[in-house]
Formats: C-alpha cells, structure tokens, sequence
C-alpha cells in the first residue's frame, strides 16, 4: 500500500498546486477524510465538501501557488511530506514561501483519510505584513 498512498499523495499535491479543480481534488481523499491546516491550533475539516470548501477559502486569499517538494517518505498507510509552498498574495501581489512538513494517513485503497499540516505561523505573518491571527484566519476562514 506505501506505493500507492505515495503515488496518491504527490499526484493530489501536483494538482492541488497547480489551478486547482476542487471537485477533482476530492476524488484523492476518503468520503470521510479530514485536513487539519495548522495542527495543533486548527480544528480538523471532516468529508469531501468541508475540504473542498476550505481549500477554496485558501486560494481567496493567495494564487499561482507552487509547491517544492524537498522530501517524501512512506511507511505502511502513513506518507510524510516536507515541502516549500511559494504563492503570490492577492492584496498587493506579494510573493509568500513557507516551509511545511505534512502527514498523510491513506486507507487500504490508497485514498487520503487525514492530511495535518504543521507550518510556521510566525514566518508567514511576517511575510505578509499582517499578525497571525490574520494568518489563522486566512488560513481557515
């Protein structure tokens, strides 16, 4: 299963960084799956519609997002990620990059059952100008 979970992870991170159709993103993940953006400070989006919904909510606030992907490991139905995301903010057209480390749990099937994403708060506020409440906000509508 580590191939495939893999294989799922990094073809749904290639799509969702690249003009994103969220419909289409939604077919990577469980019926029930969850994404947590910001763990430990965010709650959790349970089902296909809460993520569809939030990752809309993500690109009001940003575009042409880019993902680097530095590194990738798997083991068993787990795939961990380490990534830099690069995107240019609406307001003002200001370029933002912040380096996340994300877990994936991938079911049997291979579709995605939880993604947690652990990055900077800090770092992005300061980039964008803005305090990190604002960040949270944007980040989670």
């Amino acid at each position: 299963m580590t191939d495939a979970a893999q294989a799922n992870v990094l073809a749904f991170l290639a799509e969702f960084h690249d003009a994103p159709d969220f419909d289409r993103l939604m077919t990577y993940f469980a019926e029930d799956g969850s994404y947590q953006p910001l763990v430990p400070t965010t709650a959790a989006y349970v089902g296909r519609a809460a993520i569809a919904q939030i990752l809309r909510t993500q690109y009001e606030t940003y575009y042409d997002c880019r993902c680097e992907i530095h590194a990738v490991a798997s083991d068993g139905r787990f795939v961990f990620t380490e990534r830099s995301d690069h995107v240019t903010l609406h307001a003002g057209d200001r370029k933002v990059s912040s380096r996340v480390c994300a877990v994936f749990e991938c079911g049997p099937d291979g579709l995605i059952r939880s993604w947690r994403e652990y990055w900077d708060t800090g770092d992005v506020s300061k980039q964008m100008g803005i305090d990190v409440q604002q960040v949270l906000t944007a980040t989670v509508g």
